[in-house]
């Protein structure tokens, strides 16, 4: 009795057993992709863009749309460079503190996070410090102070503003502070000129004191008085290390968190006075009250990732919450799950509107608006055992939306969850990664070594070094595991492409794959590198069947192994088939 088993439709990889697999399923899949067709195929290479700018790792990449023209930001050695795609040279923006940083647009700048700094970019000149928003504490103050509260503190800068209203008699004006470092100006808010100090007025810092040589004129806020006292509480912003846009339906408003003084609060912003400054972004205007802290400080909130008009609130402490946008405005915070967070900082992912969040393993979370331990599923169980031998908490990932692909990476391997085909499988590179960043469908990558690569399907190598692609299938008994079997020859179907070799080795339960290669592939006529000695007349692109001889026998347990390891070679599987003769009983 024969039994046809064929291998038209592979399912990724599977460390939990190599017998009790699926058929189609994999123990070990290294450097091989699947297609939207459930066909492996070798990854395509990458290569580096430029020389190593120094032996340090690229901090971190940004690309978007400033001043009108397409920027790609990295930082690497304490400093951030604009890169041109079009020749790969790069332009110095700036000095940093070398440390991961995050770049994040809004409102016409991309402003720069690094645990120390907070600077921001706009499209010209060099890198800048923000220096903050300068907030109007009161408006219709009348002389002797008090006047309605108007705008809070900002954490950023110790500058402040004050709107009063004359009454035409008046000449003694008292700011809300006493002892005060300096009034920085004095403005007619009706002319928009600035009055002139010891001409028009003088000062008092100790008493918070203007003091008018003529009283300014009856009319409500016309007078605009601006100091300094302070810097402000900058560390409470500089020390955070990541960021997301959000105000419940829109993203008027920058969230920030991650500083090691307040690892549990959650930072916000304001949203800037427009009539009255000219349109300053509410990234630079962060209220010193607004803040939320989120359980206690024993825990670091890892991540806020956004989901529709919802944050979800992760925390390495095994804590989940949600928030949402309420009258007020207010972010009030509740507990979602107790037993599921993220270790892995800044590394939750939206895939498909579905967070993602990295714990003992991969989580994705299905229900986000009510507290249920059920709301967070495992999503990693068949790679879990090659998961459990990293430190996640050192991990970076991405979501690689052109291959519908959801990257994790620690050291140099990556593990892929494709979550159109509900596969996963690893990539593992012979560079350490530190960030991602897609740009138009192609995947770029820093390195910690000082170089960005670049991912490109007509490369064959890992910038110049073979790639070694493995693809070892699960054990299969032919649906008889009580009696031996024999196979002659199996049969293997390739994609027709220009330069195409695989090893096709075998194992049983008895017998490892030793010297059981068998080396099958073509060159067909591309005029790409030809050499002469080694290609052939034959044009046929069409799927390539090979028939490889296996002389198994008296097995149990079969399996393929194929292998790819070349700098020039590719190859896509199309199916393998082979029909084992069932023999006697064991």
């Amino acid at each position: 009795m024969r039994v046809p088993i064929n291998i038209s439709r592979f399912l990724g990889v599977n460390e939990q057993g190599n017998t009790t697999l699926k058929l189609g399923e994999a123990e070990i899949q290294n450097n091989w992709r699947l297609t939207d067709e459930y066909k492996p195929r070798v990854i395509e290479g990458y290569a580096e863009l430029f020389e190593a700018i120094a032996a340090k790792s690229i901090q971190g990449m940004w690309y978007g749309k400033i001043a009108a023209a397409y920027h790609f930001l990295f930082a690497c050695n304490g400093h951030v460079y604009d890169l041109d795609l079009t020749d790969n040279t790069y332009d110095d923006l700036g000095t940093l503190t070398d440390a991961p940083t995050f770049f994040f647009y809004f409102d016409g700048a991309v402003y720069i996070q690094n645990g120390t700094e907070y600077k921001k970019w706009t499209g010209t000149g060099s890198i800048a410090t923000v220096t903050g928003y300068v907030p109007i504490l009161a408006i219709a103050t009348p002389p002797a102070g008090g006047g309605t509260p108007y705008e809070g503190l900002n954490n950023l800068t110790g500058e402040k503003r004050q709107w009063f209203s004359g009454d035409g008699a008046a000449t003694q004006y008292f700011i809300a502070e006493q002892a005060v470092t300096s009034i920085d100006y004095v403005k007619n808010r009706v002319t928009g000129v600035n009055y002139t100090l010891t001409t028009h007025y003088t000062v008092d810092l100790t008493a918070g004191k203007v003091t008018f040589v003529s009283a300014p004129a009856d009319l409500e806020n016309n007078v605009e008085i601006k100091w300094t006292k302070g810097t402000g509480s900058r560390a409470a912003i500089e020390k955070c290390r990541k960021a997301i846009m959000y105000n419940g339906e829109n993203d008027s408003r920058v969230f920030m968190w991650g500083n090691a003084d307040n690892p549990n609060r959650r930072y916000h912003s304001g949203l800037a006075d427009v009539s009255g400054t000219g349109g300053v972004p509410s990234a630079e205007y962060f209220p010193a009250t607004n803040y939320y802290e989120i359980g206690t400080n024993e825990f670091t909130i890892t991540d806020i990732i956004k989901q529709y008009d919802r944050q979800i609130l992760v925390t390495n402490g095994g804590k989940a919450f949600y928030s949402y946008y309420d009258t007020g405005p207010t972010f009030p915070v509740y507990p979602l799950n107790d037993a599921i967070g993220n270790v892995a900082f800044g590394q939750g992912q939206l895939v498909l509107n579905t967070p993602f969040t990295v714990w003992n393993g991969v989580y994705r979370w299905v229900s986000t608006s009510v507290r249920d331990e059920r709301n967070a599923d495992y999503m990693s169980k068949r790679v879990q055992p090659s998961l459990d031998a990293v430190d996640l908490s050192t991990a970076i990932t991405y979501d690689y939306e052109k291959m519908g692909e959801y990257w994790l990476a620690v050291g140099k391997t990556v593990w892929a969850y494709n979550y159109r085909l509900d596969a996963w499988y690893k990539f593992v590179l012979l560079d350490t990664p530190t960030c991602f960043l897609e740009v138009d469908g192609e995947m770029y990558f820093g390195t910690d070594d000082g170089r960005i690569m670049k991912f490109d399907t007509a490369l064959r190598s890992f910038n110049g070094e073979n790639i070694r692609a493995e693809l070892y299938m699960g054990f299969t008994d032919a649906g008889v595991a009580n009696r031996v079997k024999y196979l002659e020859e199996s049969h293997i179907a390739l994609k027709a492409e220009a330069h195409v070799n695989l090893d096709v080795h075998w194992e049983t339960n008895k017998k490892v794959p030793k010297d059981t290669a068998k080396s099958i592939g073509y060159n067909n006529l591309d005029f790409d590198d030809i050499d002469f000695d080694d290609w052939s007349f034959d044009g046929n692109y069409n799927p390539q069947p090979f028939s490889v001889k296996t002389k198994a026998k008296d097995w149990v347990y079969f399996r393929h192994i194929f292998i790819s390891d070349s700098d020039y070679y590719t190859a896509q599987i199309i199916e393998a088939s082979f029909e084992p003769q069932v023999g006697g009983y064991l």
